[in-house]
């Protein structure tokens, strides 16, 4: 911005010039007068040769060099004079301004518009963003030792710099999706992106972005990462004003698979009828049967499990045959009344009956929820009875939950699967006491429904656990398969598994489930060249105990032994 010095020195310049030009014109003209009036007069004296053309020019070269001279001096001072002005304005305003800071002024709307008047604006030229530290190929090196569990350097991955975040964001979700990354690896990595603000980073972006397009790649790398603190963020952008966000919210949603976002899945659906239904069913599917995350959360173990209990003490055998009933509730008239209101009401009524029934922990009650679980038309009602079961939370409740888990409705599995979640029993001993307690349809129904939906997949690898729980419960649930006579999963464990150990243990559950009807197709197994040696032997030897007709075996407490389940002697 010009000041209004900027002109002033040309203008002297201007006349300086003018001014020195005028008089050496006019000394050229006296000049030539006199060199002319010497040379018409002539003279022997002094003053001939000073009006001589020769003195005439000396006097105009002293002349103009003290006008060059003179004119340096005053261009010179003018400008010292000016920067002490310049220094002044810009110097005084702030002095001003420390002093009314010190002096406590009284009236800070007349010292603001002083600084206005008087002071000069001075720019700070912002400090440049540090572009890169380390280096990406550094940075994939570090997050390769991460992943590995292997010492790595902490300053490389909190660098600050941009192109360094950046590169680490980038590294790490790699990682994830790699096909070459373990499952730990991928929890490393994870747990990374959370500690080092990567996921708040993309919660605050798809929350608060400028566009649609910058707020759906944020929920879209919160899928991809698949960190369980991301939930509620993912939650929150179901509410977006763009279509576009909100559905790829939902398919996030579906990667955390998480049964907690069941209920949000559900209202979104009510409000915006044009989200896809292939969408919305497919993340639904994902967090009510396909996900089943309860097999992971740990459940109540048994004492036999317990790291401090001897394996030879027999008091510890009666747990996997005795339980703990529920009272019968005979007596209860409330609840009677309750059960009797069942017959004959409206899809509405029978709900709420439903759920009153939760507030009568008793065997009746859980016979009750189960048949309307099983057999009622409305899916509402067999949803609130499944809602109910989990409210008592009893071993006894755990065969209709896992049938709801496979129902045909959406809105039973969900409520489904929330129930499993929440569930604070032993899941093996569950398992037994349906084999025990349960008749053969129901038996059956069970071994159909954990089929189906994906449990029987999910214990195969657990059979060969050095989890000594893990091992049990999945020996437990085999063997339910193989008490109702649903086999073909233990058998195709037997013919295709990779691991060996995990063979045997499947011919183990055969083994003790005793079913003389698998003796053809055990033969057909034998047969095969591809068999490994110590499997063929196991098998062997389960078609000689049931060709010897021994009696059932029951589960024991050595069962339990993830070495004896890979022994097949």
């Amino acid at each position: 911005m010009p000041t209004q010095f900027s002109n002033f020195p040309f203008r002297r310049s201007a006349s300086w010039i003018f001014s020195l030009a005028a008089g050496c014109i006019m000394m050229l003209v006296f000049a030539v007068s006199a060199n002319a009036a010497i040379q018409d007069a002539p003279t022997d004296d002094g003053s001939s040769w000073i009006f001589s053309t020769y003195g005439i020019s000396i006097f105009l070269v002293v002349l103009l060099v003290g006008l060059i001279v003179y004119k340096k001096w005053r261009h010179n001072r003018d400008n010292d004079g000016f920067e002490d002005v310049e220094l002044r304005r810009v110097t005084e305003p702030r002095s001003r301004s420390m002093q009314t800071i010190s002096s406590g002024s009284q009236d800070p709307k007349t010292d603001r518009r002083a600084e206005a008047v008087d002071g000069v604006q001075v720019w700070e030229k912002p400090a440049e963003a540090e572009q890169s530290v380390f280096g990406a190929y550094r940075i994939d090196q570090e997050v390769d030792k991460l992943v590995l569990g292997k010492p790595h350097r902490m300053d490389v991955m909190a660098s600050r710099a941009s192109d360094d975040r950046r590169a680490i964001e980038a590294s790490l979700l790699k990682a994830i999706e790699s096909s070459e990354t373990n499952q730990e690896g991928r929890r490393r990595a994870r747990h990374a992106l959370e500690e080092y603000g990567f996921v708040a980073r993309q919660g605050a972006t798809m929350l608060m972005g400028r566009d649609a397009w910058e707020r759906s790649s944020a929920a879209r790398a919160l899928g991809q990462i698949g960190a369980q603190s991301s939930l509620s963020f993912l939650i929150e952008a179901l509410h977006d004003n763009d279509s576009v966000v909100r559905n790829q919210a939902i398919s996030s949603l579906g990667s955390l698979k998480m049964p907690a976002a069941i209920g949000a899945l559900l209202d979104i659906a009510r409000r915006h009828p044009e989200i896809p239904a292939s969408l919305l069913s497919e993340t639904l599917s994902a967090c009510s049967v396909e996900s089943l995350g309860y097999l992971d959360a740990p459940s109540s173990q048994p004492a036999l499990l317990s790291a401090n209990v001897s394996e030879s003490e027999p008091a510890d055998l009666d747990r996997f045959v005795s339980f703990q009933d529920l009272p019968v509730g005979a007596e209860d008239k409330e609840l009677t009344k309750a059960i009797d209101q069942l017959e004959g009401s409206d899809d509405r009524a029978r709900a709420s009956l439903a759920q009153e029934l939760a507030l009568h922990p008793v065997q009746r009650s859980v016979a009750t929820l189960t048949s309307l679980v099983m057999s009622d038309p409305d899916p509402a009602v067999r949803s609130a009875a499944v809602g109910s079961l989990g409210s008592i939370d009893h071993e006894s409740v755990f065969a209709p939950v896992l049938i709801g888990l496979a129902d045909e409705s959406r809105i039973v599995r969900a409520a489904a699967a929330r129930t499993l979640t929440s569930l604070n029993f032993d899941r093996a001993d569950a398992y037994v006491r349906v084999m025990e307690t349960a008749d053969p349809e129901m038996m059956k129904k069970v071994a159909q429904a954990c089929v189906q939906t994906g449990i029987v997949a999910q214990g195969v690898d657990r059979l060969a656990s050095e989890d000594r729980h893990q091992a049990f419960e999945a020996f437990s649930l085999f063997s339910l398969l193989a008490r109702a006579n649903e086999t073909d999963p233990i058998t195709n464990v037997i013919e295709k598994h990779q691991d060996e150990d995990v063979r045997l243990c499947a011919v183990r559950v055969l083994n003790v489930a005793g079913q003389a009807a698998l003796v053809p197709k055990l033969r057909e197994i034998v047969g095969k060249e591809s068999m490994p040696e110590s499997v063929r032997t196991a098998v062997l030897e389960v078609l000689y105990k049931l060709d010897q007709d021994e009696p059932l075996m029951h589960l024991e407490a050595s069962d339990n032994e993830p070495m004896t389940l890979h022994n097949s002697e």
